[in-house]
C-alpha cells in the first residue's frame, strides 16, 4: 500500500503542471479563434453599448496574460468563473452535465472491457481456429468504423428500421428507469464497440504471449487442466497490458463522448462544450477542458495503480 500511495502522490504532482498547461493552451486557442463572444452570443443586431458592456464586465478587452492570470487566481480559489450568458457559475453548469458524461463513459468502459475479455481470451485459447478468425475480422471491422458513423448506423438500424430504441435524447434515471436504460444503449454501443475491438486485440496478444511461457508448459506437464491454468495463472499476468492500455484509452472515450453526445443530442459535457464554443462562452469551454484533462489524468492514475496491484514485480521499480 505504501508503494501505491507513493505512485498516486507522484502522479498527482506531475499532473499539476499538465493541467495548468492545458488551461493555457485552451486560452491561446480561444484567443485566435474567429468566434467573438460579443457577436456570437449577443447576435448581430445587439447595440454597441451592449457589446462593450459585456466586454467590460468579463474583461474581454484585457490582454491575454492579464485574463489568464486572473483565471488562474480564481481557479486557485476553486472558482471557475461565471458563464458569459446568464451569469451562472461555471462550476454549477459543470456539475449539471458531468454526471451524464461519466455515466456514458463508465457504461462504455464496462461493456467494452467485457467484450474484450470474452472475445480476446477465447480467441487466444482457440488460436488458429475459425472462431479466432471471426473474432479478428470483427475487431478489425470495429476499429475501422468512426464513432459518429457507427452511431448513425445504429440509429438507422435500431431506431428507424427496427424501432426498438430511441434515436436520441436523454432520460434521467430518477424520472424513468426503463427510459434511462433505453436512452443509454445506443450511445454506449457507439463507444464501446470500437474500444472493445481495440482491447480485444490487446487481450488476445497478451494471453497468447502468456500461454507460450515455460510455466504454462510446466503446469500442463504436471497434469493441470488448461482452464485451471488460464483462470489461476495466465489471466492475472495477462491483465497488465490491457489495463494499461485501457487507461490510455480514456482520451478516446472522452473524445468519443463529445461526438456521440452531439449525434444523440445528449446534454453531457461534450454537448455543452460544443454549444458554448459556438456562442463564445469561453469560461465554460475552459472549465470543461480542465475537467476532461483531470478525468484523463485520473484514468491513467487508476491504470498505474492497477499495474502495481496485478504485477507485484513493478512495486520495486516504482
Amino acid at each position: 500500500m505504501r508503494d501505491v500511495g507513493r505512485v498516486v502522490l507522484q502522479r498527482l504532482l506531475q499532473a499539476l503542471p499538465v493541467l495548468i498547461g492545458i488551461t493555457f493552451y485552451v486560452f491561446v486557442m480561444l484567443e485566435i479563434s474567429p468566434v467573438d463572444a460579443r457577436y456570437a452570443g449577443l447576435g448581430l443586431y445587439a447595440s454597441d453599448e451592449a457589446r462593450e458592456q459585456l466586454a467590460e464586465e468579463f474583461g474581454l478587452n484585457d490582454p491575454l496574460p492579464i485574463r489568464y492570470g486572473r483565471y488562474l487566481g480564481d481557479l486557485a480559489e476553486g472558482n471557475f468563473g461565471l458563464s458569459i450568458y446568464g451569469n451562472r457559475p461555471v462550476l454549477e453548469i459543470l456539475q449539471q452535465h458531468v454526471g451524464i458524461t461519466l455515466t456514458l463513459a463508465a457504461s462504455s468502459v464496462i461493456l467494452g472491457t467485457l467484450i474484450a475479455f470474452l472475445l480476446g481470451i477465447t480467441s487466444a485459447y482457440f488460436a488458429g481456429s475459425w472462431w479466432d478468425a471471426v473474432v479478428r475480422a470483427a475487431t478489425f471491422g470495429g476499429l475501422s468504423m468512426p464513432v459518429f458513423w457507427l452511431a448513425l448506423l445504429l440509429i438507422q438500424i435500431f431506431a428507424l428500421e427496427l424501432p426498438w430504441l430511441p434515436a436520441g435524447g436523454w432520460v434521467y434515471f430518477s424520472d424513468d428507469l426503463v427510459g434511462w436504460a433505453k436512452s443509454l444503449v445506443l450511445p454506449t454501443l457507439s463507444i464501446a464497440l470500437p474500444v472493445g475491438g481495440f482491447l480485444t486485440r490487446v487481450v488476445r496478444s497478451s494471453v497468447l504471449d502468456e500461454l507460450e511461457k515455460d510455466y504454462v508448459r510446466t503446469a500442463r506437464g504436471m497434469g493441470l487442466r488448461d482452464r485451471v491454468i488460464v483462470r489461476k495463472n495466465v489471466l492475472r499476468n495477462a491483465l497488465v497490458a490491457p489495463l494499461t492500455v485501457l487507461g490510455l484509452q480514456a482520451g478516446y472515450l472522452l473524445g468519443g463522448a463529445v461526438l456521440v453526445e452531439r449525434v444523440f443530442n445528449i446534454p453531457g459535457l461534450g454537448w455543452q462544450m460544443m454549444n458554448s464554443a459556438t456562442t463564445g462562452d469561453f469560461n465554460i469551454v475552459t472549465g470543461i477542458a480542465l475537467v476532461a484533462a483531470l478525468l484523463f489524468v485520473l484514468a491513467n492514475l487508476a491504470a498505474d495503480v492497477a499495474f502495481i496491484i496485478f504485477k507485484p514485480s513493478a512495486r520495486e521499480s516504482s
